[in-house]
């Protein structure tokens, strides 16, 4: 069973009425209003011209659905508000997401070591000077 699973209880006539209130709210809130508002500035940009005639309140609620509707179409992002519970990674996630950082951490260390000259750094180490000295050496040797 998910546990993230929610459940809305409606408790009575009270419950039901409250429901529809909230229904109607968000309707004359995010419809009828925006609507309203459209229809009045179609009407005031328009007052003077005989060509385009006045909006009514559901023409101006139309306007709102076409106005809304474009803008979620052209709209490439993700929406701003959703719903929905989240749920984290899993530590089998969580370990292929370390183990690929690590592994694009050694692919780029790989690649900035790739073109470096060793020749010209100042070896501080006796030992490594030692048997960089005997490499050069039996190279020579090797080339006589």
């Amino acid at each position: 069973m998910n546990k993230n699973f929610k459940v809305i209880t409606i408790n009575g006539i009270r419950g039901i009425i409250a429901v529809v209130f909230i229904i109607f709210g968000l309707i004359a809130g995010f419809i009828v209003s925006p609507g309203w508002l459209c229809m009045k500035l179609w009407n005031y940009c328009f007052e003077y011209s005989n060509v385009v005639s006045y909006m009514n309140i559901y023409q101006g609620i139309m306007l709102w659905a076409a106005i809304v509707l474009s803008l979620y179409a052209l709209n490439n992002k993700k929406p701003l508000i959703g719903f929905g519970t989240y749920q984290g990674l899993s530590p089998e996630q969580i370990r292929e997401i370390i183990l690929r950082a690590k592994q694009a951490e050694k692919k780029v260390f790989k690649e900035m070591t790739k073109n470096i000259d060793y020749k010209n750094f100042d070896i501080k180490s006796d030992k490594i000077k030692e048997n960089i000295e005997k490499v050069k050496d039996e190279k020579e040797e090797l080339r006589r």
